[in-house]
């Protein structure tokens, strides 16, 4: 492994110990934007595992973090970090919370991981290639595609969401599980065939989109007609028929690779 790969994993894994360690108690939660947007003790205390060590291991890198913004670098390389994507699932006692981790530089991906602390499942980058340790059971050959679907928090994006979400529900089955990180670790394992993230940050699927890109499959970015970003990833011939069906409803434009 890389030094940037062996970092990824190695902080992942430490935030996911953090968190499991707060869930053991009580702990403090807040609202960001709304009863639906929350903050725990568990967020701030993995993202302070992974900034921390970043600090002493790679000062130079560039930082985009959840809960601490942005930190500029001059190296060439960012992280992007969300010490806890589902904390809704977390507070709820469901099992669907990740750990995302990824370095970039440019376009390029250098690291991923993701990994779920109610489980211990994860996979990573690891000599560039994807590994690791997932339970779900692939897709069976002849089943419907199935398609997770990500939705925003902001009002206007969020009616065009929902718009995507019945479009989308009359071709395909839809699954969603209020964690962009857990669905595309799925989809990266083959269990899910697709993943539809509308207007989502950064942080929610840059891990999973370059794990998704290593096991073989699509990652396409998209505009809607109200300029909403709409990134559409996993199986390839599933993720252009969904480009399709979307672009000839919302006229969509963009590119992917």
């Amino acid at each position: 492994m890389t030094e940037i790969e062996t970092l990824a994993i190695t902080m992942a894994r430490q935030a996911a110990a953090e968190i499991n360690a707060v869930a053991r108690r009580t702990y403090r939660i807040s609202e960001k934007t709304g009863a639906h947007d929350l903050l725990t003790e568990a967020d701030l205390r993995a993202e302070s595992v992974i900034t921390g060590r970043l600090r002493q291991a790679r000062p130079g890198d560039a930082v985009i973090a959840e809960e601490s913004g942005y930190r500029a670098g001059h190296t060439g390389v960012t992280w992007i970090v969300d010490p806890l994507d589902g904390t809704a699932n977390f507070v709820r006692a469901s099992p669907h919370y990740a750990v995302s981790v990824a370095a970039v530089s440019g376009t390029r991906s250098l690291a991923a991981a993701i990994v779920r602390p109610a489980d211990g499942q994860w996979m990573a980058l690891l000599d560039g290639s994807p590994d690791g340790h997932c339970t779900d059971a692939p897709a069976l050959a002849g089943d419907a595609a199935r398609v997770a679907v990500a939705l925003p928090y902001g009002a206007e994006e969020l009616e065009e969401a929902h718009a995507i979400l019945g479009l989308v529900g009359r071709r395909y089955e839809v699954a969603r599980t209020g964690s962009a990180a857990c669905d595309l670790l799925r989809v990266a394992t083959g269990a899910l065939d697709a993943h539809i993230a509308v207007s989502l940050p950064w942080w929610d699927t840059a891990a999973g989109h370059a794990l998704v890109r290593a096991r073989g499959g699509t990652v396409l970015h998209r505009r809607s007609r109200r300029h909403t970003r709409i990134d559409i990833s996993g199986r390839t011939d599933v993720v252009h028929d969904l480009a399709g069906l979307l672009a000839e409803h919302h006229k969509l434009s963009g590119g992917g690779r």
